[in-house]
């Protein structure tokens, strides 16, 4: 019985709004804007954050970098000057955390350096030349397509090896197989002992314009006297950590108190960074968005005014022929909630079109992801809208007089 009642007031309802479709139309714009901007604003930022979230993790989840420059954003200016006046990090790092480490089997140096590799008259420009040791294929989960990786030998001997990336050699090889075939890096020649399988891009860029040599060899290019990058395997998560923290704070002759002079960065950390930053702009938008519902809703009160004024008479003939103050109350209190929930539908329909033809243009570079707790989101703003802005109208209708109404001109 009870829905029986729901059913009736909702198509009174409805009957009431498509008797006067432009004024209800105009009445939901507030509503459609804020809600347009909240799904439009969550549908990016959603996008953003899964898209970063692929493309760090391309870096390892149990990997840790060993690195005098921490990752992350918002650093002063006076902050970076005094990281940049950190000791570098050295192969004696290195070689410290491979003999003393017993939370981690697996330690590389990556040492990186962009350069021009050359095959006859092919060239590759800008190539990501990376030295590292035989156990980074292991660290960082790259497997080799063909061939092999670096092996112990390769950086004991500094050979002149090198395993390429899927964008090198079809630069440089592109109708033949590479293995044992010759290379120059910046005029120094090197033999291909394998390809790396295919990884993608990260953050728009390719992760396949690479090439690996022994990080002993990378030294002839750098010299020694330059700042490395550490990767370690972190097996046991936050008690690697500070295992590292201990030996590199022990071979760097840290006293008791002073603060660490190198970071230890992670893919999870700087996703959660960036999750943050992303968190308290969504955070403002949303603020603003709720001022335009909020501007919506007294616009749906002012017209519900307005309709129970313009409606008087027809209220004191029903309430004349039996109708009670609640059926009065919640006919037009539905009125009001089916009003912001059909601007908030409206706004979804529209917020997701719009990110999506942004993300088309961008040709993906405005990643496009809608969580669905946004959509609930939407629709729940609505409802509470329409139910307080509403509820003022409605009560006003139904504590009307029949007789008084009866009389209204």
């Amino acid at each position: 019985m009870f829905s029986g009642f729901l059913l009736e007031i909702l198509r009174s309802s409805v009957e009431s709004i498509k008797a006067n479709k432009l004024r209800s139309f105009l009445t939901t714009l507030g509503i459609v804007i804020g809600v347009m901007t909240v799904i439009g604003v969550m549908s990016v930022i959603s996008g953003f954050q899964k898209y970063i979230a692929t493309s760090f993790s391309q870096l390892g989840a149990n990997v840790l970098y060993v690195s005098k420059y921490p990752w992350g954003f918002g650093m002063s200016r006076e902050e970076w000057k005094k990281i940049q006046r950190r000791e570098d990090i050295g192969l004696k790092e290195a070689e410290a955390l491979k003999e003393y480490g017993t939370s981690f089997k697996y330690v590389s140096p990556s040492i990186l350096r962009n350069m021009k590799m050359e095959k006859d008259d092919k060239e590759a420009e800008d190539v990501q030349i990376e030295g590292a040791s035989e156990d980074f294929s292991r660290i960082t989960n790259r497997e080799v397509s063909l061939g092999r990786f670096l092996s112990k030998d390769d950086i004991k001997y500094m050979r002149h090896v090198c395993v390429l990336g899927q964008d090198v050699v079809n630069a440089l090889f592109p109708e033949e197989n590479p293995i044992g075939k010759k290379v120059k890096i910046q005029g120094r020649q090197f033999s291909v002992i394998g390809i790396m399988k295919e990884k993608g891009k990260m953050m728009g860029q390719s992760m396949d314009n690479t090439a690996f040599i022994p990080y002993t060899t990378m030294t002839a290019f750098t010299g020694k006297r330059i700042s490395i990058n550490i990767a370690v395997y972190a097996e046991e998560g936050k008690e690697t950590e500070e295992e590292i923290r201990w030996i590199l704070r022990g071979v760097r002759d840290l006293k008791p108190g002073e603060e660490d002079d190198f970071s230890i960065n992670s893919s999870e950390a700087l996703i959660s960074q960036f999750n943050q930053m992303t968190s308290t702009f969504l955070m403002i938008s949303i603020a603003i968005a709720a001022i335009s519902l909020v501007v919506g809703g007294i616009g749906i009160m002012n017209i519900m005014l307005v309709s129970v004024s313009e409606r008087t008479r027809e209220i004191g003939v029903r309430k004349a022929i039996g109708a009670k103050s609640g059926e009065i109350l919640g006919q037009f209190l539905m009125e009001s909630v089916v009003i912001c929930l059909f601007g908030g539908f409206l706004g979804i329909i529209l917020g997701a079109s719009l990110t999506k033809l942004i993300s088309l243009m961008s040709n993906g570079n405005v990643p496009f992801h809608i969580p669905i707790w946004s959509i609930i989101l939407g629709f729940g703003f609505c409802f509470t809208i329409g139910v307080f802005f509403g509820y003022y109208p409605a009560r006003k209708a139904s504590k009307l007089s029949p007789v008084e109404a009866l009389r209204y001109e």
